[in-house]
């Protein structure tokens, strides 16, 4: 079954911006472009954490630490590596689900500290608000 099929399937009503998202062929690095813009001078000062995102097929950089940025690949000098699939990421950015229980379910590996973590809480409900918008 696809990526967008097991979408459907496991939370049918909960995807449905999603799946229209990728259906359209908005992949996970256009979503990245269209988070970019949303992160504020306040969110860097609220956050203070720089993540290494893991995800099936791809890497990212969200630094909320220094640059207020989020590139392709990953830094060295990360606070924190999250690690997920990609249906995972967007369960968090869709808020079907939290950090805190991706992490608790064994969905999302974590290197560094878990309370680093729960900042980036903040940033996921904002890329929820772009999904929105997008479709």
């Amino acid at each position: 079954m696809s990526f967008v099929g097991r979408i459907l399937v496991s939370r049918a009503g909960q995807f449905h911006q999603i799946v229209r998202c990728f259906s359209s062929g908005m992949d996970i690095p256009a979503m990245m472009e269209k988070f970019k813009p949303m992160i504020t001078d306040k969110m860097v000062h609220d956050t203070g954490v720089s993540a290494n995102l893991k995800l099936t097929d791809s890497e990212w950089t969200l630094d909320l630490r220094d640059d207020g940025t989020i590139k392709s690949g990953a830094d060295e000098s990360a606070d924190i590596t999250l690690d997920m699939n990609n249906e995972t990421f967007l369960q968090l950015i869709d808020g079907s689900t939290t950090t805190a229980a991706a992490y608790m379910s064994g969905q999302l590996k974590l290197e560094g500290n878990i309370m680093q973590a729960m900042k980036l809480s903040g940033l996921f409900k904002s890329m929820q608000s772009a999904i929105k918008e997008a479709s």
